[in-house]
């Protein structure tokens, strides 16, 4: 049960030695070396971990389905960036590491947004002694567009600080499941405008595909309150950058805290950067070394799934067929 670990023309990611760890020795791996022959180094592979999956190319997909590869297992939940109708044309099965083994650091990086908003720490900076006038969370509404894992996880969060959690998805999830997270209120697609219009701190987690892009335009930009608070940990598409930096320049909301962007890394001249009711990290709301030691661990196991006869988990080419 040979694995092959793709490497990028500039190197080894950061992520490698948690893969090294989380094998330990179980199973016989290979380093990808683009300088060698594609062909050879597929040879008895039965698993692919494609780090982030940005180093997969179709050439590559072809000779792994050509050396009989079993599953190809990208090491991030995004796959936006990934060639999933290629996998799914040429009946590779690709699988990824999903939204609950980075959840919990995101989820924290949402609630240290929504602090500093409310907080406005943003203007603590060494300009003199300001007093700023900060707001109360308890009683506040928390809009969470998609009830996934981080958003779950915010939501077991922001309850005890006092904020009332609205959310929508496209799945209509059991009372109890709802009642756990005390989520007041549940609506699909059709009721987004409702919790728009209510929310006081918006936050983002769905993934980005043709439905979801620009998600957030300017009509729903507009249906927001002026002091309402964006925050998108997801995906930079998931928003229409253009019209959020107009609205925001316009005081059409109170701010926005963004880790994701639609160019990244974020350009020196981009105009979200000279406005004073942002805040802005370099996506790195999932970064800390506990995601990459989750995400590899459940690679390795998808290789021990198969290895012992059984279905590898996190199948994204069986979700969307």
């Amino acid at each position: 049960m040979k694995i092959l670990y793709l490497r990028a023309p500039t190197g080894l990611d950061g992520a490698y030695p948690y893969f090294v760890k989380a094998n330990e020795g179980r199973f016989p791996f290979e380093v990808y070396d683009p300088d060698r022959s594609t062909a050879e180094q597929f040879e008895g592979v039965a698993v692919v971990i494609d780090p982030g999956g940005a180093v997969g190319t179709r050439a590559l997909i072809d000779a792994a389905l050509a050396a009989g590869v079993k599953l190809w297992h990208v090491t991030t939940n995004g796959t936006d960036h990934v060639d999933i109708a290629y996998f799914l044309e040429k009946r590779l099965p690709l699988a990824n590491s999903p939204g609950r083994l980075s959840a919990v650091p995101l989820a924290e990086h949402v609630i240290m947004l929504i602090l500093c908003f409310a907080k406005d720490l943003k203007h603590n900076r060494a300009d003199g002694w300001q007093r700023a006038m900060g707001e109360e969370l308890a009683g506040k509404k928390l809009g969470l567009i998609g009830f996934g894992a981080s958003a779950r996880e915010v939501a077991r969060r922001a309850w005890p600080l006092g904020l009332r959690i609205m959310a929508i998805d496209v799945v209509a999830f059991p009372q109890a499941e709802l009642d756990e997270f005390h989520v007041e209120f549940l609506g699909g697609p059709k009721q987004m405008n409702h919790v728009l219009g209510q929310a006081d701190y918006l936050s983002l987690h769905v993934h980005l595909n043709a439905t979801t892009r620009h998600m957030i335009d300017r009509r729903a930009l507009e249906l927001m309150k002026p002091t309402a608070v964006l925050l998108n940990i997801a995906r930079g598409g998931l928003v229409d950058e253009a019209a959020l930096v107009e609205v925001l320049q316009q005081g059409g909301i109170r701010g926005a805290g963004l880790d994701v962007f639609e160019e990244e890394p974020l350009p020196a001249d981009h105009p979200l950067l000279q406005l004073d009711n942002v805040i802005l990290t370099p996506h790195s709301s999932g970064y800390t070394p506990d995601t990459p030691r989750r995400r590899m661990e459940a690679a390795v196991e998808n290789v021990e799934r198969i290895a012992n006869g059984l279905r590898p988990g996190d199948l994204v080419t069986a979700l969307v067929r």
